[in-house]
């Protein structure tokens, strides 16, 4: 042992001679980087890149280095100390022998350790050209980058290369916010993570402005939907209207009329005249990728062109039969009644829709119960529940189709919900009180083992689409809403309890949760905090519809049950009897306008104590002299 720390003080002093032999010059050690790793693209003080202004906040302070001893040199951290044992026979010339502490480092470690000590850099004896080396930095998170900035004088203009923070700022998907020319993106950067958590918090407080998009013509909403740009509502008249979410979010606070959204974007007008106008009114709404589309009660399917109202590019009338279930993506759309399942393929380069259709009555002697559809994966799919069994069927193809799972006790099954994962090729199907998960991924659909069933009530919707991975919600008939992970195979995760009607939609980002109910009430709650609701909205007794968030919006539609009100109670009351979509903007900052009933709240008195609050006084403290 003894031996072996004369060794590691020879190594340490040679250490010690090298580094004096270099230049001493104050200058020198402030403008030269040391260090094969500080070669990175390390460019000359007169380059434009080293004189770049970096926030003070972010400056690394490289503190200057003094030459000492090498006889009161100390190596090691916290792992070699000094031993003044007069056992060992040294010359007087010999320093102190150190023993080894117990330690699960090996030789080389410590010899590294001693190189790092005593050259002030990390031990690399490599030197990469600067494009593979913003590449490797390219991986590391926000909170990496920060650290690389303390490191040296090469990482830290590394780190602060414009190409890393630019590449930051488009995955925070943030593009709302106010840029300023002479800013880096590492300036946005910052800019942006502030903004999400104004947002985050103006969402748990409740602060936001809520705007009511009306349309008189339109007599009764029906129906709504909307994607990132534009929001699409459907009447009992047969008109569809649209309005625009970023002329909503800019529209002027002090205006309170609002006139500037009662005038139509695009209104499109049915061209069915069948004399009854209860069946033209619209059932469905939605958006494919460079049209709109509306499917009215008596079967009529329309599709416009976006932003052109004049008259609808495609048209065909369905049969008769009531349509049960709709649904769409950008090129797909997809409606299933009873007995038949009905697919049109929009594709860019076409005119006209590739239409196809699958009768369950005759082709396969069943009914449909339910269905879903997803194009998140390789190729379209459908799962369609019917009354016997479960199918897979190719959108693309409908005769590429194949059972998979064969219903019992059909017969006293009346609703089957299911859903399909957007981020992986997993099916949830929820047999009354009983969930079970299928991996699309295997060409048989095979079950995944899990243990979710016993539930205290039917499964009334299941949501899995827009949710994180491995993350699903149910909806049951007991008004409860329940999270599953199905890395958790024995239940859920967490629990939400506050509904006292029938459910009608959810949605989940990573902490927060929405969902509505037939009585109108839209409830918003924190996934890491308690499972009672953060706070509530009920501005009409209508049932909610439709209801979809982001970062910065939350919209949701009431549709009366009663498409067709009495005209004489309408002329008194329209307001309440013809529905609304609702806008509640969470940017916008409500705290500095206060209205007329809040402004005593800005009173500069002082709040008096709680004895003298029963006095009863006649005056206003504010007044009294």
């Amino acid at each position: 042992m003894e031996s072996l720390d004369k060794f590691r003080y020879s190594w340490q002093e040679e250490i010690s001679k090298e580094k004096s032999n270099q230049p001493n010059s104050i200058d020198d050690i402030a403008l030269t980087p040391t260090g094969d790793l500080c070669r990175l693209g390390t460019k000359s003080k007169h380059s434009n890149e080293y004189k770049t202004s970096i926030p003070p906040s972010s400056q690394s302070i490289c503190p200057s280095h003094s030459i000492i001893n090498n006889a009161s040199f100390t190596i090691g951290i916290r792992t070699f100390i000094a031993s003044n044992s007069s056992s060992t026979k040294l010359s007087l010339i010999e320093p102190p022998v150190k023993k080894l502490k117990t330690s699960n480092l090996t030789l080389i470690d410590e010899l590294i350790r001693d190189i790092d000590e005593s050259t002030d850099i990390p031990f690399f004896n490599i030197s990469l050209p600067r494009e593979i080396a913003l590449h490797i930095f390219n991986y590391l998170s926000i909170k990496d980058l920060y650290s690389c900035l303390q490191v040296c004088k090469s990482w830290y203009s590394l780190s602060c290369d414009d190409i890393l923070w630019y590449n930051l700022y488009k995955q925070i998907k943030f593009d709302n916010i106010k840029k300023n020319h002479n800013d880096t993106w590492k300036d946005h950067v910052k800019q942006a993570i502030l903004s999400n958590q104004k947002l985050i918090q103006n969402f748990k407080n409740h602060q936001c402005r809520t705007t009511k998009l009306t349309n008189r013509l339109g007599i009764v909403l029906t129906c709504a939907n909307n994607n990132q740009t534009t929001i699409i509502g459907g009447y009992s008249t047969g008109i569809i209207r649209t309005w625009s979410i970023e002329a909503i979010l800019n529209v002027d606070d002090n205006n309170e009329d609002n006139e500037q959204l009662n005038i139509p974007d695009i209104i499109y007008e049915s061209t069915d005249t069948n004399q009854y106008t209860d069946l033209s009114s619209v059932k469905s709404v939605g958006f494919l990728k460079n049209d709109i589309y509306a499917i009215h009660d008596n079967g009529l399917l329309e599709v416009w062109t976006k932003d052109i109202g004049d008259k609808p590019r495609y048209t065909q009338q369905l049969p008769s039969i009531p349509i049960q279930h709709i649904e769409n993506d950008e090129n797909i759309l997809c409606t299933s009644s009873r007995s038949k399942f009905c697919v049109w393929n929009f594709n860019e380069n076409e005119s006209s829709a590739q239409y196809q259709e699958l009768n369950f009555l005759t082709d396969l002697n069943d009914r449909i119960v339910s269905f879903c559809m997803s194009s998140s994966h390789f190729v379209p799919i459908s799962i369609i529940a019917s009354s016997k069994s479960l199918w897979c069927i190719s959108l693309t193809n409908l005769i590429h189709r194949h059972s998979f799972y064969s219903i019992l006790d059909s017969d006293y099954i009346q609703k089957i919900p299911l859903d399909i994962h957007n981020d992986e090729p997993l099916a949830i199907i929820g047999f009354d009180r009983e969930i079970k998960l299928f991996d699309l991924e295997c060409g048989r659909c095979n079950i995944i083992t899990t243990n979710y069933k016993n539930f205290p009530a039917n499964i009334h919707l299941i949501r899995a689409d827009k949710c994180p991975i491995n993350e699903f919600i149910v909806a049951f008939d007991n008004f409860q809403i329940s999270i599953f992970d199905r890395r958790q195979k024995e239940g859920a995760v967490q629990h939400f309890y506050n509904h006292y009607s029938t459910i009608t939609t959810v949605q989940m980002d990573t902490w927060k949760l929405a969902s509505t109910d037939v009585c109108g009430f839209v409830r918003l709650w924190d996934r890491r905090m308690s499972p009672r609701s953060l706070w509530h909205m009920n501005p009409q007794s209508h049932p909610v519809t439709h209801c979809s968030f982001d970062k910065q919006t939350l919209i949701f539609a009431l549709t009366p049950y009663y498409k067709q009100p009495d005209m004489i109670d309408y002329q008194i009351d329209p307001d309440s009897l013809s529905g609304h979509i609702y806008v509640c903007d969470f940017t916008s900052d409500i705290s500095t306008q206060l209205g007329d009933d809040l402004k005593i709240c800005t009173s500069s008195y002082d709040a008096p104590q709680a004895s003298n609050r029963r006095i009863g006084l006649h005056t206003p403290y504010d007044i009294i002299e």
